[in-house]
This record gives structure tokens, sequence and C-alpha cells, in this order.
């Protein structure tokens, strides 16, 4: 009987499956969409929720076309108001229908400066703060515009987390995020969101989210017309859209100590922050893929070779990208300074980054002194350059 038991037990175990890392997963999913040339698709979100014994629904509609390097448009409709944000790779221009407004700015977002942008980053918690624990429960097909889809899933649990004073200091607990990753592209195509809401005076709501994406086209021909930006009739240029955040407004971060880092150039020479303490560090928060960014570079070096002997050391702190396509890149394009990799490190979210460039001065103490975001020149790196002492001779 014994050895029946350790052979049914052994069989058990070879016949066990062994699914893939749920965090190597979500992971990969994000470097596949950074590798892809192009990305189209249509994702289509249900939220429903209870208040006040009420249920509600509301379903949004968002259209979102991506060309590297740095071009991308989105589109959002939601209960009769809509959203554009569009970027051709050298500005980037918002528009909202809530008072017929829209901006234009010389900067690109980085990844969460559309949210920022949307108004929602003052809604929604810090990520640094939130516990996420993702594992693949299984796998399965799923069918998307008539086509068949192999899928890992993947179960993302959420520490209780308390949301921020602007969405009143309520709570979010009990959160659930699965996720259906297509196999063989390696992206995301649908979600499932389940969390519970507690709100202060003891009201609380289930809430349950579902996104599918539908109309998907990878590495198909997107024309340029698509990234270019016509303000619809009787539209009205601002400096701030009324209702939504600024694409271009600097985090109040100054007279903070500067967050830590330690990070590497592409052939991997270190640099620490720490290890610089002592001396005035500019932080240029740039990407390969940025226009802006690249029209910024001659005015960053300028300052560079002008205050170096006075002790200034700029850092080029790129924004999430391989190591091998900033190699490549500054093969072509070198700089004078040196270019770190944010690779796996907080550095972004620390330094809370929406959009590049953005330039960050860090004084001799280690205390941030200017923040500021956008394509500003010479002018713009001086003044920045005064509030830590150094002075054009």
């Amino acid at each position: 009987m014994r050895f029946i038991v350790i052979v049914a037990l052994t069989v058990s175990s070879l016949c066990a499956q062994t699914y893939p890392d749920g965090q190597t997963l979500t992971k990969q999913a994000e470097s596949a969409v950074r590798k892809l040339n192009s990305l189209q698709y249509k994702q289509e979100m249900t939220m429903e929720m209870a208040v006040g014994g009420q249920p509600m629904k509301m379903s949004t509609e968002i259209s979102y076309a991506m060309l590297q390097p740095g071009k991308s448009r989105m589109e959002t409709k939601a209960q009769g108001l809509s959203m554009i944000v569009v970027s051709d790779g050298e500005t980037t221009s918002m528009y909202s229908s809530v008072g017929n407004q829209y901006i234009r700015k010389s900067v690109v977002l980085g990844p969460t400066g559309i949210m920022d942008a949307m108004g929602m980053a003052d809604f929604l918690p810090n990520m640094a703060d939130i516990h996420l624990t993702s594992k693949t429960t299984g796998e399965e097909t799923i069918v998307i515009d008539g086509q068949k889809h192999d899928c890992w899933v993947v179960r993302t649990d959420i520490g209780e987390m308390q949301l921020p004073a602007a969405a009143r200091g309520g709570k979010i607990s009990e959160g659930r995020i699965t996720t259906w990753m297509d196999k063989k592209l390696g992206i995301d195509l649908q979600s499932d969101v389940s969390m519970k809401v507690s709100m202060p005076g003891g009201i609380s709501t289930d809430m349950h989210v579902k996104t599918v994406k539908t109309e998907l086209r990878i590495d198909g021909p997107i024309p340029d017309s698509t990234f270019a930006f016509t303000p619809p009739d009787g539209a009205k240029e601002v400096d701030k859209l009324s209702l939504f955040g600024s694409i271009a407004v600097a985090p109040d971060l100054a007279g903070k100590p500067a967050p830590d880092f330690t990070l590497q150039t592409p052939d991997g020479k270190p640099y620490s922050l720490a290890a610089l303490k002592g001396k005035p560090v500019l932080l240029d928060f740039w990407a390969t893929w940025c226009g802006p960014c690249r029209k910024a570079t001659p005015a960053v070096e300028q300052v560079y070779r002008q205050y170096k002997d006075q002790g200034l050391i700029v850092l080029g702190v790129d924004g999430g990208e391989q190591s091998a396509v900033v190699t490549d890149f500054l093969k072509k394009t070198p700089m004078a300074y040196p270019a770190v990799l944010s690779g796996e490190s907080t550095v972004l979210k620390d330094y809370q980054v929406k959009a590049f460039p953005s330039f960050v001065l860090i004084d001799r103490d280690g205390k941030i002194a200017a923040y500021e975001v956008g394509l500003g020149g010479n002018e713009m790196l001086t003044e920045m350059l005064e509030k830590v002492g150094l002075s054009k001779k």
C-alpha cells in the first residue's frame, strides 16, 4: 500500500502544471509594448458599483495609437465627456470637452503622465506605497473580435491602501486584478478589477471594472496625420485646463531631501547620489524617443561645460529603456555628460517624473533645489543653477 501511495504522489507531482511567474509575466508585458514599432487598439471599460444602495454603471471608450519613436494618441469618451491627448514626438497637446479648452507643451508624456494630465493622479494612491502580489493561476483561451487568444491568467492581489485627500481620504481593501496575457504577443488583452472602497462616514461600496482591448493592430502602418492635433471648433488655448491637471507642472519637491539612488551607465559604471554629496547634481530625465529631449541636450551640455569646474555633476537619467537601445543611440549621438539607466530602480517614481524632459537640481546638502519640466533652454538651466550658488565666470 505504501508503494502505491508513493507512486500516486510521484505521478501527481509529475502531472502538476508549472506556470510562469506572474510578476515576471507582468514585467514582460510592459517590455513587450516598448519593443513594438506601432500599436493600435480600442478599449472598452465598464465600471459597476453601488452608491447608497443604488447600482451605477458607467462605460468608457478609449482609442489608442502609438508609433515609435515617441508618437501617441489617446481619445477617451465617457458620460458625454471627451478628452484627447496627442504627442507628435516634439509637443504634447491635450483637449478637454469640459470648457472646450486645450493646451500645447514642449514635452512628451512618461508612464504616469497621461493619468496626471487627465487629473486622476491626485485621486490615486502613490504606487510606491501599494503592495502587489502577482501569481499565474492558469491558462485560458479567450475570443476577441472573433479571434482566439491563448492566454496566461495572472491574479494580482492589492494590499489595503489609503486614498489621498483629494479622494476624501477613503480606503481600498480586498483589491484584486485578474489579467489575461496573450502567450504569443506577450501583452495584456483583458482585465477584471474588483475592490471594496470605504469612505468616511461608514459609506462603502464594491467596485468592479472590466476592460477589453479590441481591434488590435501590431506593427502596422499608421499615418502621421493620426498624431497631428487640430483643435475642435471654438476651442480655446489655455495654460492649464480648468478641470484637469497640467501636463507640465513640476511636483512640489523643492527643499525636500533628494531620494537616494544608484544607477549605472550602459557599460556598467555606477553613480550613487550618496557618493556625490557635497556637489551640486543636475538630473536630466530623458528618453531616446523624446524630441524635446534631443533639442534640450545642447543646452544641458553647454551648462555642464560652463559649470563643471565649479563642481557641477550632470547625469542624464534615461526613462526606462533597454540598455541596448540607449547604447545604440549614444553611439550615434554621444552626450558630453554621463547617461545612466533607470532600469528596475524606482528613481522615476521617487522623483515623480511624468513628462520628458524633466530637470531636477540637487544642492550640496542633498536637497532638491529646483525642479523644471519641459524644454526651457540655457536661460532656464542657468536660473536653476543660481539657486545652488553657481554663476557664470
